[in-house]
Parts: structure tokens; sequence; C-alpha cells
């Protein structure tokens, strides 16, 4: 009988080798009848031969009597190659120093390299950089009584590139109007004084002034928010100088704040209307954990998940601000989980409304969204290709790699449902946001090894890790109600995702890093009779904290 084991591994490392282990042992019943087992080791070996030999003793049932002896040959021959291989590689080493085949300058300049970027005595001296310098002022800025003034100031701001965004609608809208009043005028009058050519012709032309249009517009909302950031951050650092001995700040000369009454002005977010807060919600203080409890928040609400990291600029904005102002840097952020539906080619484009929601106030701390997403793109390339590579190879090669055209974050088939990826934010009322590649097969029952559950898995470790303490996510995984949710796949889906989660944060809670200590679970806005079926499901799902009744004591007479 023979055995061969098969592990997967990446050709990355140049200096290693793969050397067969080969072990022979009779079977209980018949001495003659041998097991042979073949395992590719690969040399020099990293990890530890015990637990190579329990894995191989898991994989192919090996008799518990052989471990010892199996253990020691293993380790004997991991040994025993490992100086063959360092001997071999070593005298080929130094014939080509003898020979003159080796190129001593890069060597030593390789060095040079590995020792500045290892060892803090040979590296370079970095001094902070003015992200980091800015990020302390404004911190120490919004901790103090010049609060206000910079809560207003940045609120003027998005207001002002809220009326830019709202002219830029207004003027594309009356384009459009007028273009389609012309088209059909010219279609009315087909074969009698027009021709299918002018048609043509006309609509190239009305497809480029609204090509002109759009970039014109969008060419002054860069430069309007360029020079809000640059002004910003000037006055910021120069404010922090004159802060030492003032309890307020001037206001800047620059800034919008006179030509904006306090909190006056009817207009319409550029990313849609943003509802009021809604009224269904339910807190729930819950505790996991049966030796050492943990105690947590969990907020049922119905609203969608962008009016939740929506910020308001213009119905009393500057207090909408100061909840994320005053997190920002600290180690008590708030995160958010959107979904971003993967199409046919498998691109996960983020939500347009979540688009013009983050572009309706400037970003004065990170890059801008389409930046970030312009990085990540550029980032996730590579690693994309080789997991379809590898994915493609173990197929079979059926499939192929990463096919498809450009589109979503770095191509086609790149981004698959369960990959999470982070962008942060300070113009929205929440700092980080992850977007979870999802597709049509959350239609359907799904199980917890589904890969948008392990993808809100990783995002929860993720958060532990990076010191998010409140997550909002949408708990039926569902952008909107459809017909074929009905309200039994409705509560069995939220029972799900809330059973998950409740592993999930027992588990990030092992590792170490931040607490979270607030969830926020959003249901679809306008469905009251499944708000009251989930409301009534979370107590079986978690232990919910409750008022402790003494027993009432009658006193006799």
């Amino acid at each position: 009988m023979f055995l061969k084991m098969t592990t997967e591994r990446t050709e990355t490392i140049v200096h290693n080798a793969t050397k067969t282990f080969k072990y022979s042992f009779p079977t209980c019943t018949n001495e003659e009848l041998l097991f042979k087992l073949v395992v590719p080791v690969e040399i020099p070996y990293d990890g530890s031969p015990r637990e190579l030999l329990q894995r191989v003793i898991n994989m192919f049932h090996i008799p518990l009597y052989l471990e010892d002896e199996l253990n020691e040959k293993l380790a004997q021959f991991i040994s025993d190659e490992t100086r063959e291989f360092h001997n071999s590689r070593d005298e080929k080493l130094l014939n080509q120093l003898k020979n003159n085949e080796l190129n001593v300058d890069g060597i030593v300049k390789q060095w040079e390299k590995l020792f500045k970027e290892n060892v803090v005595e040979f590296a370079e001296q970095k001094g902070t950089s003015d992200e980091e310098v800015f990020a302390a002022a404004y911190h120490k800025l919004v901790h103090s009584p010049a609060l206000d003034t910079i809560l207003q100031v940045e609120n003027s701001y998005a207001k002002t590139v809220s009326n830019m965004m709202q002219s830029r609608d207004e003027d594309i809208n009356k384009l459009t109007e007028r273009q389609t009043e012309e088209m059909e005028e010219k279609m009315r009058l087909l074969n009698v004084s027009t021709t299918e050519e002018e048609i043509n012709e006309t609509a190239a032309r009305q497809f480029e002034a609204q090509s002109v249009a759009a970039a014109r517009w969008e060419s002054q909302l860069d430069a309007l928010r360029h020079t809000q950031r640059a002004a910003h951050r000037a006055w910021l650092m120069a404010a922090l100088d004159h802060y030492q001995g003032q309890a307020e700040l001037a206001t800047p000369s620059n800034s919008p704040l006179t030509t904006f009454p306090p909190e006056t002005g009817e207009l319409v977010a550029p990313g849609g209307p943003v509802e009021p807060r809604p009224q269904l919600e339910e807190s729930f203080t819950i505790h996991l954990g049966s030796q050492l409890k943990q105690t947590h928040n969990i907020r049922l609400v119905a609203a969608d998940m962008l009016d939740l990291c929506a910020l308001n600029h213009h119905d009393n904005g500057a207090a909408a601000r100061l909840q994320p102002a005053l997190a920002l840097y600290s180690g008590e952020l708030t995160g958010a989980v959107v979904l971003c539906e993967a199409g046919a080619a498998g691109a996960g484009e983020p939500p347009q409304r979540l688009l013009r929601l983050a572009a309706a106030a400037t970003e004065h701390h990170f890059d801008d969204i389409n930046r970030q997403l312009r990085h990540i793109a550029e980032a996730i390339r590579e690693p994309a290709e080789q997991r379809n590579a590898r994915r493609a190879q173990q197929a079979g090669g059926a499939g192929g790699a990463a096919g498809g055209g450009r589109g979503g974050w770095g191509g086609g088939r790149a981004l698959r449902p369960g990959d999470v990826l982070v962008t942060r934010h300070s113009n929205l009322d929440t700092h980080v946001i992850f977007h979870l590649v999802v597709d049509d097969s959350l239609k359907a029952d799904i199980t917890s090894r589904h890969p948008a559950i392990l993808g809100l898995r990783n995002i929860l470790k993720a958060a532990c890790c990076n010191d998010v303490t409140t997550i909002s996510l949408p708990l039926l995984l569902r952008n909107e109600i459809t017909e074929e949710m009905t309200a039994a796949w409705c509560v069995r889906r939220a029972e799900l995702v809330l059973k998950c989660v409740k592993g999930f944060v027992l588990e990030a809670a092992g590792g170490g890093g931040a607490e979270l200590r607030t969830l926020h679970a959003a249901l679809p806005p306008h469905a009251p009779e499944l708000f009251a079926a989930v409301q009534s499901l979370l107590p079986s799902v978690f232990r919910v904290a409750g008022p402790l009744r003494a027993p009432r004591r009658v006193t006799p007479l």
C-alpha cells in the first residue's frame, strides 16, 4: 500500500530544496505486507518536526505505537538533510567565490540594506512625519475649548462643497432636459427634415457636452477640496501656537463662516436625503463567556446602513461632528460594514451613494475615498492574480487565472465573495468602513461557512486589533428586502448572523486588542413586524442582563 502526502507551498524562497522522507512499517495481521509512507519535506524545515509528525499521523491514521520511532526517524532525517543541504550549498558558494563568479559588491549592498531595515543602530534616522504632527495637533485642539470653533469651520467647509455639488447637479439636469427636448424634436422630424446621420451626430455632440460639463464641475470640486484642505491644515497648525494663552481660536480669514449664518439653509445632501434617526430601535446589555464574562451593548435599529454612516451638514451639522471628531485619533473608533455587490465580473463596486456621501465634505485627514480605492486596486492586483492562478492550478487549469476586463477594485475576478477592504474617513459618522464583497448566493439559505460569514469573522478580528470599539453591520446581509425574503427567512438569517457574531466576538476578544463594546445590528427600515420578531429573538441568542427582582415578602399582621 502506497501513501503520499502533498503540501501546498509557494516557491518564493530561492535557497531551499524538497527532500522525500520514506518510512515503512508492517501491518498488525501480516508482517509481509508493508505500508510505505512518502512525505515531501522542504529543507531547511522551518516548522516543528513534532508538529509535522502529528499531521502525518492524523492524516494517514498511523498507529500510535509507532509515534516514538517515527518521530526519531523524522527528526534525524530533517537534521541530516539540513546539514547536507548547507554543506553542498556552502561548497558551491565557496567555489563560485574562488572563481570570481559572485558579485561581492552586490552582496555587501544587500547586507547593508538588511542591517538598516532590521537593526535599530544602523537604521536611518527618520523624524516625525507631517501627518503625525497634524494628528497630534488636531487631537490636542479638539480636546480643548477650541472644539466649537473647529467644528463650525469644518461644517462651513462642508456646506460650501455641498452647495457646489448641488449646483453641479442642477446644471447637469438642465443640460439633460435641453438635450432630451432637442433629441425628441429630431426624432419627431425623422425622415421629414432630419436624417439618421444627423441624429447620430446630435447624440455624439450631446454625449461630448455631458462629458465636458461633468469634467468641468469635477475639476472645480477637486480644486475647492484641495484649497480647503490646505487652508484648514495651515490654520490649525498656526492656531496651535496661539492657543497656549487663549481660550478660544480666531476664525480663519478664508473660512466661509461669514457667508453662512449658523445652521441655516434648506439644502439636500449630495448623497441623497438623509433620513432622520430611526424610531424603531432597542438596546440590550449582554454578557458573553462562562468563566470570565464580557459585557457588551447591542443596539437593534431599523435603518439603512448608509444612513448610519452619513453626516447631515445642514441640520445642526456642527453638533453631528462632535463625537466623530473627539474619537478620531483615539482608541475608541467606530466602524461600519457596507455590502459591495459583486457583479458577473466579480468587480465588487462600492455603492454609488456611499461615494457621494464621502464626497459631500472635504476629507481633511486622509486621502479622499476615490484615491483610497485606487490605492486598494493597485495593492490587491498582484495578490489577487496569484490567488486566482493558484486556484486555477488546483482546479486543473479550469477557469483560467484573472480574466475579465477592468472594473471595480483591481479588475474583473480580482475580488471574491468574503473579501474585505478597508477605507478611512473623517467626514462621515464612522471612522472605518469595511467593504464586504457579497454575491447573489446570499439570496438563498446559507451556513456558517459561507464566505460572507467568514468575512464578518475577519472584520471583527480586524476591528479588535485596530481599536474599533463600535461597529455597525447589516443583520440580514442584504441591502434591501425583496419578494423572496419571507418573514421566516429573515428570522432564520438574523438568528444565524447573531449566533456567528456571538462566537466571533468571543474569539476576537481572546486574541487581545481593543474590546468591542457596542454592536449596532441594522435591519431594513419600514418593516416593523420583522423588527419585533428579531427583537424577541435576540434574548434567546444572548444572555441579556436584566433587573434583579427580590422575592416579595409578606409581613404578618
